[in-house]
């Protein structure tokens, strides 16, 4: 609530239009209603309204009956009627807020935006991203899940008359992806069966279970709600599937369900294998099985759909918030409950085949690693230097990008989408670096095909021998001459460093060869930044 409460602080820049917005289950009805119970509640609006507006048909009906209430007329002109329900509210001084509840198709509301007066505020309500939501004066409000506290707190509320049953209710919690929707209905159905949340864990992680056994029936839902976890999405999908290119985001869909749902790289889903799939999935080309069609798939087939056909279909996803792109649009976040409900959805034909696509297209988009071995002396590692390191690696092409169909044309790369070369980076060695250590170099080994990501380079230190010191993690460990004092009163013998910086020692009475002396803060850096000093040096007297 504190983004919708920004709007009304004392003090603030008024905000006449709040677009909420989210994946289907993170809560936005129950926001923009408890914001609307509290506004009436508290005196601070005159007239409310709200409006389903999952259709311009419905967005119609409802203003024109408030239309005609306020006006007291019976006009059956809906259009003309909304027109001057809208026109009501641009004139008039009373208090008013307006609320669009699942606003599906944002065209709806062309000619039928409420006015933007400094009396009136506008709440909207959808689980789309379009840019023609973020009109002037519009404020978008991302609604995402709750926070673990927040979701475990929420369950046990819930759970509040059989606190018996909220035994590993944060387990539960972080099961369900802390999605609002998801609590809800769970909690429901623990309370109508006796389970406790730790039974219930178990029945989820049963994968012969489909979610629809997990909540309740239908008309025993909670709070209201009119779709079950499993069907929220169902309208959204058959959106964005619709959308152009068309027939792609439900396939497109189906392989991010068999991936990472913390993020995978966009490049997965413009890997010729992605690619062919989103065309058996689209119904571009028919599906052949048997020998000839091993045959076929062995060479490199050019599929219909390209690249720049599912990164548009990656895009209709997000504006149905069906996924999350990054900024920059190179990784994509999936829900855990949203990918489950789409692979309980694919088609029983086309499981293995999805399955199998997202491991290869998730192994093709992404470059091998590599391991380069670097010898380092002990004063190297000891104290850290930059050096020049030279690798043999495949770079994307720069002619063709990497990218399909383009490749397939391509000269330089023969249908690669990469070429071979000798790169060479600067690479900085911390002080206090240990033999075996490696360094880790981001997307700096080789480039995957068809404009995969880079995989990364790791450098393993190898430290050479010393001719006078032994290193014992951070200790260091030597043997020095000591004829020139007396052992038996004992003297000062001056000492060599690593650093090469000369330094005395005292060796006291009564010494005797093999005597072990320890100079701190000798040794060598530690490596860790919480822990600035250096490792103590051992001399051994011979």
């Amino acid at each position: 609530m504190s983004a919708l409460d920004a709007a009304t602080a004392p003090g603030s820049t008024a905000v006449v239009c709040q677009v909420l917005s989210g994946l289907g289950g993170v809560g936005k009805t129950q926001l923009a209603a408890h914001l609307a119970r509290r506004e009436l509640a508290d005196g601070a609006v005159d007239l409310l309204v709200w409006t389903t507006a999952t259709s311009r048909a419905s967005i119609l009906s409802s203003y024109a009956s408030v239309g005609n209430h306020l006006s007291g007329t019976d006009d059956k002109d809906q259009q003309r009627a909304a027109e001057r329900f809208l026109a009501w509210l641009a004139t008039t001084r009373r208090r008013w807020l307006v609320v669009l509840d699942d606003l599906t198709e944002p065209g709806d509301l062309a000619g039928l935006w409420p006015p933007s007066t400094p009396n009136g505020r506008t709440v909207v309500t959808t689980r789309r991203r379009d840019a023609a939501l973020l009109g002037s004066g519009r404020i978008p409000v991302e609604v995402g899940v709750f926070t673990p506290a927040e979701a475990e707190r929420y369950l046990r509320g819930k759970l509040a008359g059989r606190a018996d049953l909220a035994e590993d209710a944060a387990g539960l919690a972080a099961d369900l992806g802390y999605l609002p929707l998801a609590l809800a209905q769970a909690a429901a159905y623990l309370l109508d069966r006796g389970l406790t949340c730790g039974e219930y864990r178990k029945r989820f992680a049963d994968r012969r279970r489909r979610l629809a056994e997990l909540v309740p029936e239908p008309q025993a839902l909670p709070d209201g709600h009119r779709a079950t976890v499993a069907a929220t999405w169902s309208l959204s999908i058959e959106l964005a599937d619709a959308m152009t290119p068309a027939g792609l985001a439900r396939p497109l869909l189906e392989l991010a369900s068999h991936l990472d749902p913390n993020g995978v790289p966009t490049s997965v889903f413009i890997t010729l294998a992605a690619l062919r799939y989103l065309d058996e999935g689209r119904g571009s080309s028919p599906r052949r099985t048997g020998f000839l069609a091993s045959l076929r798939r062995s060479r490199q087939v050019r599929p219909q759909v390209g690249a720049a056909d599912a990164r548009d279909a990656l895009h209709c996803l997000q504006r149905l918030s069906l996924v999350a792109l990054t900024d920059d649009a190179s990784e994509v976040r999936v829900h855990a409950l949203v990918q489950r409900a789409t692979r309980e959805q694919i088609p029983p034909h086309r499981r293995a085949a999805a399955e199998q696509t997202a491991t290869t297209a998730l192994r093709h988009s992404r470059g091998a690693d590599a391991i380069l071995r670097f010898d380092m002396s002990l004063e190297e590692t000891a104290f850290g230097r930059e050096a020049p390191i030279t690798i043999d690696t495949a770079v994307t092409c720069s002619t063709c990008g990497g990218e399909l169909p383009a490749l397939f044309d391509c000269r330089d790369c023969g249908g690669d989408g990469r070429l071979r070369t000798r790169r060479t980076l600067t690479v900085k060695f911390p002080a206090g670096i240990e033999d075996g250590m490696r360094i880790r170099l981001a997307q700096q080994a080789e480039a995957g095909r068809y404009g995969g990501t880079c995989g990364d380079l790791y450098i393993e230190i190898h430290e050479l021998p010393h001719e006078r010191f032994t290193r014992v993690g951070d200790d260091l460990h030597c043997t020095v001459d000591g004829s020139s004092i007396d052992f038996a009163t004992g003297g000062i013998l001056p000492v060599v460093g690593l650093d090469g910086a000369t330094f005395r020692i005292r060796v006291p009475p009564r010494a005797h060869p093999g005597i072990r002396i320890r100079v701190a803060g000798q040794g060598v850096p530690h490596l860790r930044q919480t822990d600035p000093g250096r490792g103590d040096l051992y001399i051994t007297l011979r």
